[in-house]
């Protein structure tokens, strides 16, 4: 047996601490009554622990002390490995039917994205359980319902898989928190917001840090996961407390108008959705522009591409500099200079306008590459 077997060795059995009782009684040729009278304790109390029905209390070693005259640790200790291993067998038994509740999430991408570098497992339930810090599938259906979730979905329920989704929400959540987020302040937050506008006419590398910086100063914490399968998830907007907000924004944007785009799409909702919506989970079907199935989202999300759109590119700039009519490289970098905003993103609000077509402009767009895992 090497050390790494040694060290993961558990017995096969834990016996009950009353087996140990038992043989001290056959030792003394006692019997159970004579321990009773002699401990003080009831002849049913001691009837159960040498059965194995009941526990060996602190008081009972005590009393076990005097009278069997080993240290009354000694029978906490017998009571508590017992404890220990029935737990852990329970555990394994529940481990083993929770298997395909483990099975429904996606752990090769999971795992390839570094997500469980820090969390200790004997397999992937247990992986689970301690990634999304509950104790059992049924606790984390408690906290992860999606009831609870305003989701803009972008595709038939069927499409989605609700696993990855909290999954991905998690990822996120857990991407932020050893980040020194300060309590939530609107007016900093929006003053936060014309710095990153500033800052999107520079290479988004160059500016990664230093917007994080810019939100955590405001009170939210930002984010950026990799996508996961079945989730088309392009960002989210959650509270994660009274004083600290959260905005991810999913990798599976290639160029800068999409991402930044997403970034003050989910600001918005942080600023103007608070009370009735402090948790909302955006997927993207197109880059600007979604198809609402859940009615009651379709004002929110309005709101939301509306503050988007007019802080990125403010209204009456872009009507103007649309009436004009001449849209090629050099009239757009132009326009973006003087509005202080990458060129980019002006391709990308003028081809959801239809103003250019969707193969128009992209030489102005930045390109964005996130890696791969076995790249990074």
């Amino acid at each position: 047996m090497n050390k790494a077997e040694r060290l993961s060795y558990e017995p096969s059995r834990v016996p009950h601490p009353g087996e140990m009782v038992t043989d001290y009684l056959d030792h003394q040729a006692w019997s159970q009554r004579e321990l009773a009278r002699r401990s003080g304790l009831t002849p049913k109390t001691i009837s159960e622990i040498c059965s194995g029905k009941g526990p060996i209390t602190p008081p009972t070693a005590l009393a076990f002390e005097k009278v069997l005259g080993r240290p009354a640790h000694f029978w906490l200790n017998l009571q508590r490995q017992f404890d220990e291993a029935e737990a852990r067998e329970l555990a394994r038994e529940k481990s083993v039917a929770w298997k395909n509740w483990a099975a429904k999430f996606p752990m090769k991408q999971m795992k390839q994205y570094g997500w469980f570098e820090k969390i200790s497992g004997r397999d992937d339930t247990e992986a689970l359980l301690s990634f999304f810090a509950v104790s059992s599938p049924q606790s984390w259906a408690n906290v992860w319902d999606p009831t609870g979730v305003a989701y803009r979905q972008t595709r038939k329920k069927a499409h989605l898989s609700e696993e990855a989704t909290a999954a991905w929400v998690r990822a996120a959540e857990l991407d932020v928190e050893d980040l020194t987020i300060a309590a939530f302040d609107a007016v900093r937050f929006r003053a936060a917001l014309v710095k990153v506008r500033q800052a999107t006419r520079k290479r988004f590398d160059e500016v990664l840090q230093t917007v994080r910086e810019l939100c955590a100063a405001s009170g939210v914490g930002l984010a950026f996961v990799h996508e996961l399968p079945s989730t088309g998830i392009s960002g989210c907007a959650k509270w994660l407390s009274n004083e600290r907000a959260l905005i991810g924004l999913s990798l599976r944007y290639k160029t800068d108008d999409q991402i930044w785009f997403t970034f003050f799409h989910e600001a918005g909702h942080i600023l103007l959705h608070r009370r009735d919506r402090p948790f909302v989970l955006d997927n993207a079907e197109t880059d600007l522009s979604d198809r609402i199935v859940d009615p009651e989202m379709q004002q929110v999300e309005d709101e939301a591409n509306r503050f988007a759109a007019d802080t990125l590119i403010p209204s009456d700039s872009l009507a103007e500099f649309i009436r004009r009519g001449t849209f090629t490289n050099e009239t757009i970098q132009d326009f973006a200079e003087a509005v202080d905003i990458a060129p980019g993103i002006v391709v990308g609000r003028l081809q959801f306008e239809q103003v250019l077509a969707p193969h128009q402009g992209n030489k102005l767009k930045q390109r964005l590459d996130w890696g791969t895992p076995d790249e990074e």
